[in-house]
């Protein structure tokens, strides 16, 4: 049986957490694979697509047992957990957070993938919803690239940085963004 594009990302991830993002290349895991890298181009054609398989990869490995739906439209549980799924994801793996930034999910219905639906299913405009989801994930993106500067390797500080209690930093930029939210969707509710 023949190497799938889901073989290339899980030893992509595999390999991540020992070399990470900027030491990570086709050649490599085609070594790891047994492979050579020129077999590997008949799935990826750069490493852009390997990145793009390998998110997809995380969120499907990651979600799998883990189903967010909004319940008894409580808009704000479903975001916060959505929101701790998400980073947790990242967080598994060095330079997750990169890995996740401007990828674009390689297969079509992933469970969870697009929680729009639900939004408008409890009542909210779906423009607006998918706005507040968008600043919401660029958010949790973006804490999660700063907080993997601080911690290169999962639990490991870089010594240039004072010790800091990052769930409490998050939560509390999550508490905000979630009050703007609500302030943002207000206008759209039914």
């Amino acid at each position: 049986m023949g190497l799938t594009r889901q073989d290339l990302a899980r030893a992509g991830l595999k390999l991540l957490n020992e070399v990470g993002l900027n030491g990570l290349t086709l050649r490599l895991i085609g070594q790891e694979l047994g492979v050579k890298a020129p077999a590997l181009y008949w799935h990826m054609k750069n490493k852009q697509e390997l990145l793009d398989e390998m998110a997809t990869q995380m969120y499907r490995d990651y979600t799998a047992d883990r189903p967010v739906r909004m319940e008894n439209g409580d808009w704000e549980e479903f975001l916060r957990t959505r929101s701790y799924v998400l980073r947790q994801m990242m967080l598994e793996y060095r330079d997750g957070a990169k890995v996740f930034s401007g990828t674009f999910f390689t297969e079509e219905q992933l469970p969870n993938a697009t929680p729009v639906q639900q939004f408008a299913e409890a009542g909210f405009d779906a423009g607006k919803a998918e706005r507040a989801l968008f600043t919401l994930y660029s958010y949790v993106i973006g804490f999660t690239i700063e907080e993997q500067a601080v911690y290169p390797m999962p639990g490991e500080r870089d010594e240039r940085y004072p010790e800091m209690d990052t769930d409490a930093r998050f939560e509390d930029g999550l508490a905000i963004l979630l009050a703007g939210i609500r302030a943002f969707l207000s206008d759209g509710a039914s």
